[in-house]
């Protein structure tokens, strides 16, 4: 159980708040990435070809 001041915070309720805070920051990162046109990522290894693009 964590402290903050003087009230006792669950761990589940912890994981829930880490949770929501790492949604909220890829939805930003890919609201960022649509405005400012995309991006494009092309990995070439061997026989193997990913091609992955966002806009």
């Amino acid at each position: 159980m964590a402290r903050v001041g003087r009230y006792g915070i669950p761990g589940f309720v912890w994981f829930l708040i880490w949770l929501v805070v790492c949604i909220l920051i890829v939805i930003l990162l890919a609201m960022l990435i649509h405005h400012f046109g995309g991006a494009s990522l092309s990995l070439k290894l061997g026989h193997f070809y990913l091609n992955i693009g966002v806009t």
